[in-house]
């Protein structure tokens, strides 16, 4: 099977509204719908003007494709893609989520997503299955694959033609393209149960707090550049500010206490969603391309200074901290670390600090000096690796190959 990567570019920009096949037996959300809410099972997302399924929310910018299908209490982000071909199915579970920028394809095989689980921002799931209490990290392509319950598989890694064992770990950017390794794989500990633990919670205030916000203040409140829904860790709603001269892109998604410096440009479908930590600060000048994702932990931040320039389908996930002109190439994930002026990081660089042993949840551990320059296809996820890949070019995970494979290969277009 090919594993050819050339990234998520914005050839995948597809049509802007959401298209559905009017099949039989739909269910379709809006007036006259309460009985059809109260079925029971999973309810087909139809094209409808409403994000509320029954007592799920899924954002109107999703990009919605034929038969799928979503539980109760479950949360899906904007501009998240779910596609089930002919006589395919998409199905979601309940009290799951599907974070911003997801792509889940029913294309050769149905996909199933279980209950309690979590994709990060820009995973990828391929005529798979994903089982229960299970977490796919930012940039992870799952392809062909079973997941088992209970796996916690870490941001760029890539998993294709096997079966994932119960309560495997995955640590950031592993391949694993064969059982024997598969049926290697260590398990998720304590701390790594917890943390899959708290993003389900959070994001169950997120199906609630969306649900409310829509309810109260209409659609204009759910898409575009609005405040954030009350929740028990954002309890104020905070409209986001845009600086002078700053253009934000067609179904760009800007979400509470964010600040977009002056002449700045945020491309078509970016997310820059400051519902959970805040605030999201980023300097004057910035180049974000399309599909770019800002997101937060709870209890973070993001600070990023002037001259920032992120490349297409970009994750910066807080708890982040950056100074001036930093490049961010392709498909690349910067998470938990701090990062000094002038660093540049190329096209599908996994970069994942370690969590912080005080229990400070801004406190960062791992730092970029200035001036770094990361190689494509690096890993970074802690010191060593780090001035591994500034003296050597380059640290590949020890499973080896390429973690990616192509957009039109893993989604079909």
């Amino acid at each position: 099977m090919s594993m050819q990567f050339v990234g998520r570019r914005s050839s995948y920009a597809i049509a802007v509204a959401l298209v559905a096949a009017a099949v039989s037996g739909a269910v379709w959300i809006g007036v006259g719908a309460v009985d059809a809410q109260e079925k029971e099972g999973p309810q087909q997302i139809s094209q409808t003007r409403s994000p509320v399924v029954g007592t799920s929310y899924v954002s109107p910018l999703v990009e919605l494709y034929r038969d799928v299908y979503i539980g109760e209490n479950s949360f899906v982000a904007s501009n998240t893609a779910l596609r089930a071909s002919p006589e395919q199915r998409l199905e979601i579970g309940s009290d799951t989520n599907a974070q911003d920028n997801v792509i889940a394809r029913a294309l050769e095989g149905d996909s199933t997503i279980g209950n309690e689980t979590s994709l990060a921002h820009h995973a990828l799931i391929r005529d798979s299955e994903i089982g229960d209490f299970a977490f796919v990290g930012f940039q992870t392509q799952i392809i062909e694959s079973t997941v088992s319950n209970g796996a916690l598989i870490s941001a760029g890694s890539y998993v294709e033609g096997v079966t994932i064992p119960e309560n495997a770990l995955l640590a950031p950017g592993t391949v694993v393209t064969d059982q024997a390794t598969a049926d290697a794989l260590p398990t998720v500990k304590t701390a790594e149960e917890d943390f899959k633990r708290a993003v389900l919670e959070v994001n169950a205030e997120f199906a609630e707090g969306y649900i409310e916000l829509y309810e109260n203040e209409g659609y204009e409140a759910v898409i575009g550049v609005g405040p954030n829904p009350e929740t028990p860790f954002n309890p104020e709603s905070v409209e986001p500010q845009i600086g002078e001269g700053t253009e934000v892109g067609e179904l760009a998604r800007i979400v509470g206490d964010v600040s977009v410096g002056p002449d700045s440009e945020v491309s078509d479908r970016a997310a820059i969603r400051a519902d959970e930590g805040s605030p999201i600060v980023i300097g004057a000048g910035a180049n974000i391309e399309e599909r770019v994702t800002f997101h937060a932990l709870e209890e973070t931040s993001i600070t990023v200074g002037d001259a920032l320039d992120a490349g297409d389908d970009a994750v910066l996930h807080g708890p982040l901290e950056v100074g001036d002109a930093l490049t961010v190439g392709d498909d690349s994930v910067v998470f938990r670390v701090s990062v000094g002026d002038d660093v540049s990081v190329g096209d599908e660089v996994t970069i994942q600090g370690p969590a912080s042993e005080s229990g400070e949840p801004n406190e960062l551990t791992l730092a970029i000096p200035d001036g770094a320059v990361i190689p494509d296809g690096s890993v970074v996820t802690d010191e060593a690796s780090l001035q591994e890949v500034l003296a050597n070019g380059q640290t590949m995970p020890e499973t080896g190959g390429p973690a990616m494979q192509s957009l039109e290969e893993a989604t079909g277009h």
